[in-house]
């Protein structure tokens, strides 16, 4: 069973991830298209991830969903409002406490912990994204964060995600009834199921998976937020299968 990372060492990665993401929109041209994102530009992705941080803050200010004005005004740049909205974040997370109750879209867990993983795995996904604008290879990923990125992924967004948002996304899951794909992340596994009912993750291979992909548990974790090619990780058993699962995965990440 995967440990879930602790939430003073999350608050540390996400503090050194906004720290690689900054470094490359810095060697980035503001107006550069950002592979994985086409529709922005790298002064757009530094934007959203301020953005993002925002509305984090307010939802545990305010204690429910933010309205569409939940921006905070700081003076400054893309850059300098970018360090101001960590800088914020930060402070919240450290006045608050990872048990405080907090506004979150994930039913099962109101909590400030529940954002301190959120935003420090988003924060690496941008981290990538803004590297590959910069034109740089995406630098590696910590193995323990990577896996708790991967637990997130199935556990939060795939499995619940598909329950919850299940009218939005009921085409692609009737689409890949019967799916079973297995994740082979370093010394982890686990397979991916699609029924009538959703989305589910067990640990393990099981026997009836139809392929396996396996990679380092950075690159399983980039895989699964597709900003690595549907090929990139090694695939053994049906060569299709993966491909389907990519693009499921495109209904719940982005």
């Amino acid at each position: 069973m995967i440990a879930r990372m602790d939430h003073t060492l999350l608050n540390t990665h996400l503090v050194t991830e906004a720290a690689k993401l900054k470094a490359a929109f810095a060697t980035a041209a503001p107006d550069v298209k950002v592979p994985t994102c086409p529709d922005w530009t790298a002064a757009d992705l530094i934007d959203h991830v301020t953005e993002t941080y925002d509305h984090k803050i307010q939802s545990m200010r305010l204690m429910r969903a933010p309205g569409e004005d939940f921006r905070i005004d700081r003076p400054g740049g893309p850059a300098a409002q970018f360090d101001g909205a960590l800088a914020d974040l930060i402070a919240e997370f450290a006045s608050r406490g990872p048990e405080s109750l907090s506004y979150t879209w994930y039913g099962p867990d109101q909590s400030v912990g529940f954002w301190i993983r959120r935003m420090a795995q988003e924060t690496v996904i941008h981290r990538a994204d803004a590297e590959l604008a910069a034109g740089q290879p995406i630098s590696p990923v910590d193995d323990a964060l990577a896996l708790d990125g991967i637990d997130e992924m199935l556990t939060v967004m795939l499995t619940w995600g598909s329950r919850a948002f299940r009218d939005s996304v009921a085409d692609e899951i009737a689409a890949n009834n019967g799916l079973e794909v297995a994740l082979q992340a370093g010394t982890q596994s686990w397979t991916i199921q699609v029924d009538p009912e959703g989305v589910s993750a067990v640990e393990g291979v099981t026997a009836a998976a139809q392929a396996t992909l396996t990679g380092t548990p950075d690159e399983v974790l980039l895989w699964l937020w597709r900003r690595l090619p549907v090929d990139a990780l090694d695939v053994k058993g049906h060569r299709t299968k993966p491909e389907a699962l990519y693009d499921l995965i495109g209904a719940f990440a982005q």
